[in-house]
């Protein structure tokens, strides 16, 4: 791929968010070039994203942090994983604790206390509630920031929303019986709309929504976006594949040997989600070419959700 040449930014200019992604696109494509001349001689190099900008990193190729939940003696809990080492995110008190977006540091999820869903957001060490008042049932999905995006309870059903440390602001699309919203990157929002019909994925870009069907299907959920890049689950003769849309084209996302891979979170090259294999269900990661497992040590049942 050529990108064409950008012009020079002036000093104080503002950068809208077409422009930085435009930068960071071009820094990753420019990495991957390096990397693989570099892989030839013995060396290997990554691009890593940085609250400061993106930067080339000599750390090694494939670096990553990926959220999701593990079963293991009928509990469930969040983790962390960074390609080599699980690390437990488990919120006082719940029964259940599901990891499900990442950005940087931070980590949105829910937990299960009392018999209540709660939202939360954990930097590392602290969790905070996320929850929507006179409500309960409240789930954290996807993280871009300080914008947080989920589900929250609409009478006995659940309807999206965004919340940005302060304020719910209501994620639905119009004709919608309820929704979800999965994932965030920028000003662009994804999940999926439940009509009396049908189930549809949607991209909304704050005043917009746009409808994500793949061809054929029964089922479109939309739930990872990163740049005009998104991933999700579409049911179609049978069987649920994954897949990748850059808002013209969907590339399916098969896991060999499955009839059920699910694609939930997206970060540059690499994509994560779940798959069911022979009974088993367990994440994977897959960079486009090869798919590799991710399971918990002595889990029933692994689930990736976000990558980042």
């Amino acid at each position: 791929m050529i990108y064409p040449r950008l012009n020079r930014v002036r000093n104080g200019q503002r950068l809208s968010v077409e422009l930085v992604n435009g930068l960071i696109k071009r820094t990753e494509y420019a990495g991957d070039l390096l990397r693989q001349g570099k892989c030839l001689a013995g060396t290997d190099i990554s691009v890593a994203q940085r609250y400061d900008g993106t930067t080339i990193s000599g750390e090694g190729a494939g670096e990553f942090n990926i959220v999701g939940y593990a079963t293991i003696g009928g509990i469930t809990k969040g983790f962390l994983y960074n390609g080599s080492t699980f690390t437990d995110i488990i919120y006082p008190g719940a029964t259940i604790t599901v990891a499900h977006g990442i950005d940087g540091l931070n980590i949105v999820g829910y937990a299960l206390i009392a018999g209540t869903f709660r939202g939360f957001l954990y930097n590392g060490s602290t969790f905070t509630n996320i929850i929507f008042p006179s409500g309960s049932d409240t789930r954290a999905y996807g993280i871009d920031g300080t914008n947080i995006v989920g589900e929250r309870p609409n009478g006995f059903v659940p309807i999206g929303f965004l919340y940005n440390g302060t304020t719910f602001t209501t994620i639905n699309p119009p004709g919608s019986g309820f929704s979800r919203a999965w994932g965030i990157d920028g000003i662009n929002i994804v999940g999926e709309e439940i009509t009396t019909s049908r189930t549809d994925g949607f991209v909304y870009n704050g005043s917009t929504y746009q409808n994500i069907i793949y061809p054929s299907s029964f089922y479109t959920i939309a739930s990872g976006i990163d740049g005009i890049y998104i991933v999700g689950q579409a049911g179609v003769d049978g069987i649920i594949k994954g897949f990748l849309y850059d808002g013209s084209i969907f590339t399916d996302i098969i896991y060999p040997g499955s009839g059920d891979t699910r694609a939930s979170g997206i970060d540059g090259s690499n994509i994560v989600g779940t798959v069911l294999v022979g009974g088993i269900q367990k994440g994977f990661l897959y960079n486009g070419s090869t798919f590799t497992d991710i399971v918990y040590p002595g889990a029933t049942s692994t689930l990736a959700n976000g990558i980042g």
